[in-house]
C-alpha cells in the first residue's frame, strides 16, 4: 500500500516509504483518497510508490446516512452511508437497474441509459419528497451509453451512443419520434461503449480500443482508440484524436474546447532504464500507481500516445502537465512514435481510477465553489491491490492557464474495508435544483447529493 512521505522531496527524488498491509493499508487508502490526488515516483520492486495529497486539499469527508425518496426501494444502499463533505445530504432518488450515463432533457427530466439492459429510462421529478416517475423512453437498443441533446431546425434532438452506431430521435414532452441513424458500423467489443457530446451541429464520440496495449488497434479499419466527430445529419465523419485508449469521458470546457477523461492501460512494464534493473518487467508497485489515467484537451490532430507512450509523473507531484516515457515493448527506441511530440496530459488521475463520467459545471446551479470546474466520476479498479475506490471528484478550472487543477474528492463510500463493493459510481452531473445526481451501475441506483450552501 503506498504511503505519503513525511517530508517533501525534490522533483524526481525516490521516496522509500515502508509497506503496510491488511486493515492499516485500507485505512491508508481511504485517507489518501480523501486528501486528494495521488502522485507516483519511480521505485524498485521492494518499494511502494508514494501517494501524496494535492496542493488543493478539500474538507474532510464524513459518513452521511443515505435516505430514500418517497416510494423508492433503496436496494443495496439500505442502511448504507456515503462519505461526503460537512453539511451535505444524500438520498437514493431512483432505483434503475444498471444505471449508467445521464443527461437532462430540455424540459427538466433526467434520462438514464442502462447499457446491457438496452434501455433509456426517463425520470420525471415529483414533489413532496417523492421519487421520480419512471418510464421507459427507448428499449431494444444495443448497449446504449452516451446521451446528449442538440437543437436542429427548432427541434430538440436526443442523440444516443450505442455499441456500433450513433442514433437520433426528435424529443418533445417526454416522448421521442423520427428515429434516424447518424453513423453506423462503428467497432464494438472491448472498450466499445460510445460516449457522445454535441456542439452546434457536430456530434463528438469516442471509439475505445479493443485491446489493452496492442498496436493493432491503430491500424484497424476503422481505426480504434480515437475521438471522432460527425455532423448530426451523418455527413463529415472524421477522426480528430488518436492514441486515446478509452476516452469514455467527454465534455466541453469553459473556453469552448473539448476535453476527454481517458482510461489508461493496465499491467504496463516498468519503463525506466535505471539502476533497479527492472526495465521491461512487470513490477507490482509500479503497476499499482501507473500509468495514471488522463484528462486531456482534444483538438483536431491530437495524439495521446497509446500504446506507444506512457504518462510519466516523475517530477510532477501534482499530476499536472505530464509528459511521457516510451513503452518498453511497443516502442522501446521511440521508432513507432516520438513521445516528446505527444500532447501533454493536462491532469493525471490515480492509476486504475477508471474515469467514466466527466462533466464541466459552468452555468450550473451548483454552489460557486463547484460551478467553475468539472465533476469526474471514477468507476474504480479491477486489477489493483487494494482496489482503487469508486469516487466522484471535483477539479477546478484555472481560467488563466485554461486547464484543470488537482482534484478534490467529493464522494466515496461505495467500497468496503476489505476492498469489496456494494456500489460503483458511473456518472455525475449537476441538476437544475443545485444538487448532484450520481448513477451507480452495481447497486442500480441514482443518488441525489445536495451540497451545503
Amino acid at each position: 500500500m503506498p504511503l505519503s512521505s513525511s517530508a517533501a522531496a525534490p522533483p524526481g527524488t525516490r521516496v522509500t516509504p515502508r509497506l503496510r498491509s491488511g486493515a492499516a493499508a485500507v485505512l491508508s487508502l481511504a485517507v489518501a483518497v480523501t486528501l486528494g490526488a495521488y502522485t507516483a515516483a519511480r521505485a524498485s520492486s521492494d518499494v511502494a510508490f508514494a501517494a501524496a495529497p494535492s496542493a488543493a486539499e478539500p474538507g474532510t469527508l464524513s459518513p452521511v446516512a443515505l435516505t430514500a425518496a418517497g416510494g423508492v426501494d433503496p436496494g443495496a444502499a439500505a442502511g448504507r452511508s456515503l462519505n461526503l463533505r460537512a453539511g451535505w445530504s444524500a438520498e437514493v432518488w431512483a432505483n434503475i437497474p444498471r444505471a449508467r450515463r445521464v443527461a437532462w432533457t430540455p424540459d427538466g427530466r433526467l434520462l438514464v441509459s442502462t447499457g446491457s439492459a438496452g434501455t433509456v429510462v426517463l425520470l420525471t421529478p415529483a414533489s413532496g419528497g417523492q421519487g421520480p416517475t419512471v418510464t421507459t423512453l427507448l428499449d431494444g437498443l444495443d448497449n446504449p451509453q452516451g446521451l446528449a441533446f442538440a437543437k436542429q431546425r427548432g427541434r430538440h434532438v436526443l442523440v444516443v451512443g450505442e455499441q456500433t452506431r450513433i442514433a437520433a430521435w426528435d424529443y418533445t414532452g417526454g416522448a421521442v419520434a423520427n428515429e434516424r441513424v447518424i453513423i453506423d458500423g462503428l467497432p464494438g467489443g472491448g472498450h466499445g461503449s460510445k460516449t457522445v457530446v454535441v456542439r452546434g451541429d457536430q456530434v463528438f464520440y469516442n471509439v475505445g480500443s479493443l485491446t489493452n496495449s496492442d498496436p493493432i488497434d491503430r491500424t484497424s479499419t476503422p481505426q480504434r482508440a480515437t475521438i471522432a466527430q460527425v455532423r448530426i445529419d451523418g455527413t463529415g465523419n472524421r477522426t480528430i484524436a488518436t492514441g486515446v485508449r478509452n476516452g469514455s469521458g467527454l465534455s466541453f470546457a469553459p473556453d469552448g474546447t473539448l476535453f476527454t477523461a481517458v482510461n489508461q492501460a493496465d499491467n504496463q512494464p516498468y519503463p525506466f532504464r535505471d539502476e533497479t534493473g527492472q526495465y521491461g518487467q512487470r513490477v507490482p508497485s509500479y503497476i499499482n500507481e501507473n500509468p495514471v489515467d488522463q484528462v486531456a484537451r482534444i483538438t483536431p490532430g491530437t495524439e495521446l500516445g497509446w500504446p506507444y507512450c506512457l504518462p510519466d509523473t516523475t517530477g510532477h507531484p501534482d499530476l499536472t502537465d505530464l509528459g511521457y516515457v516510451n513503452q518498453p515493448v511497443t516502442n522501446p527506441d521511440g521508432a513507432a512514435l516520438d513521445c516528446s511530440t505527444v500532447r501533454r496530459t493536462a491532469l493525471g488521475l490515480p492509476a486504475h481510477s477508471a474515469p467514466l463520467g466527466f462533466a464541466f459545471t459552468q452555468g450550473s446551479a451548483l454552489p460557486k465553489s463547484l460551478a467553475r470546474g468539472a465533476l469526474i466520476t471514477a468507476h474504480g479498479s479491477w486489477n489493483r491491490q487494494p482496489p482503487r475506490e469508486p469516487s466522484v471528484v471535483y477539479s477546478a478550472w484555472d481560467h488563466r492557464k485554461r486547464t484543470l487543477t488537482p482534484p478534490q474528492v467529493l464522494v466515496t463510500g461505495f467500497q468496503n474495508a476489505d476492498g469489496t463493493r456494494w456500489g460503483r459510481s458511473v456518472d455525475a452531473i449537476p441538476g437544475p435544483d443545485g444538487a448532484i445526481y450520481v448513477t451507480d451501475d452495481a447497486a442500480g441506483l441514482v443518488y441525489r447529493l445536495t451540497p451545503a450552501r
